[in-house]
């Protein structure tokens, strides 16, 4: 029987007041070192312990790789491996994935995981940063249900995340631990399996009736009369183009003038996401009404004006639609639902819009390329997946009870 390895936790307490941690192991016939980092790291014995105890249970079964074994010596930080994947890959990613993936990175992963060596991260670590993420969440919900939010050193407020954003960060560390992996940084990856992840629960994809998505509109209306006149945003005009057309968000807030052919009823959508995103949307006439009326309240100067422009002339974001278009008018149309005693409205966005849009069209009976080629899907995977759910709602109300 082969004799089981053994190994030792060794620290050493600096001169500035960290105590450094580190690990002595046999393997492969020789000693090996490897340093985990400091107590400022997040180091403590009980981690440390995990740590040695993992790295003896793959020297047992042979898959261990020691630090004097990789590449040249190479044994770079995780913040050092992750800046050189993320330059790698930053070109091949959509913008908005682009800034989705740097805030995971910027915020959430580089902060725990920068400055331990890729060889040394191990599932135990992985397990540590995603139940502190947990602890982070009660931590500032519970500081925003009991007073001040607690901010950033910015100022701007810490935002709580979801179990589904949580394992988010946890898949674009797995895709940069696949490279460390293939790199042979690592045996295996740590943050691959179901195991590492949290329970989430499947999103509930909304969208509107008809008779809903009047309402909504006829009361953004309401609300954009009843505000001062530098508050007026176009919020009827920006719900009913979402909703009607089915643009993305993005693509609602980029959209200029010179893009909107209300005499050929179509808009002409140059900029988008993927190539299938390149289009025409046609109009209906009830939009072209609601954008020639925004046309004239608006006064454009220039063609090259964005059609739902700040007070400064810049294009709105999807936070300003959610904050300042859609949030108001839900609200108000739930106070009046409940003075009526009609169950409000859930959550919408600016999704749940385009949504309203694709399942709509397709209960008219508009054709699946069409509806596809009108909205920018590459396949037809998503837009079938919104039509089966208005069909299964469809057979829920119609069914007898």
């Amino acid at each position: 029987m082969e004799k089981r390895s053994h190994g030792q936790i060794r620290t050493h307490n600096r001169k500035d007041g960290l105590t450094t941690y580190s690990l002595r192991v046999r393997a492969y016939g020789r000693r090996e070192v490897v340093t985990l980092g400091t107590d400022a790291d997040g180091w403590t014995t009980r981690k440390a312990k995990r740590a040695l105890e993992e790295i003896l249970a793959e020297i047992q079964v042979g898959v261990w790789r020691p630090p004097s074994m990789s590449p040249g010596g190479d044994d770079p930080t995780f913040h050092e491996f992750a800046s050189r994947w993320w330059f790698g890959r930053k070109s091949e990613l959509r913008p908005t994935t682009q800034a989705d993936y740097e805030w995971r990175l910027r915020k959430h992963l580089l902060p725990f995981f920068a400055d331990f060596r890729v060889s040394t991260i191990r599932i135990a670590l992985v397990d540590e940063y995603r139940s502190e993420k947990v602890i982070e969440r009660e931590r500032i919900t519970a500081a925003a249900a009991a007073g001040p939010p607690i901010r950033d050193r910015r100022g701007q407020r810490r935002v709580a995340l979801s179990n589904e954003s949580i394992n988010k960060t946890l898949v674009l560390l797995a895709n940069i631990l696949d490279t460390a992996v293939e790199h042979g940084l690592l045996a295996s990856n740590p943050a691959r399996g179901k195991r590492r992840r949290l329970k989430a629960d499947r999103p509930t994809r909304r969208f509107l009736e008809a008779d809903e998505l009047a309402e909504l509109l006829a009361v953004a209306g309401e609300v954009d009369r009843s505000a001062r006149p530098d508050q007026r945003i176009g919020r009827r005009r920006l719900i009913a183009v979402m909703a009607k057309s089915g643009l993305r968000v993005g693509e609602v807030c980029a959209l200029r003038w010179r893009s909107v052919d209300t005499a050929h009823q179509r808009l002409v959508i140059e900029q988008a996401k993927t190539a299938a995103g390149i289009r025409e949307v046609d109009l209906s006439l009830d939009l072209v009404e609601e954008l020639n009326t925004w046309r004239a309240v608006r006064k454009p100067d220039s063609v090259d004006e964005f059609v739902f422009a700040t007070d400064g002339g810049r294009p709105r974001d999807k936070d300003s639609v959610r904050e300042r278009v859609l949030v108001p008018v839900v609200n108000r149309v739930n106070e009046i639902r409940e003075a009526r005693g009609i169950a409000p409205l859930p959550k919408i966005t600016p999704h749940a819009l385009r949504r309203t849009y694709i399942s709509l069209m397709l209960e008219a009976g508009a054709p699946l390329p069409y509806v596809m080629d009108q909205v920018g899907h590459a396949d037809s995977k998503t837009t079938l997946e919104i039509y089966a759910r208005r069909s299964a709602s469809r057979a829920r109300t119609s069914t007898p009870r």
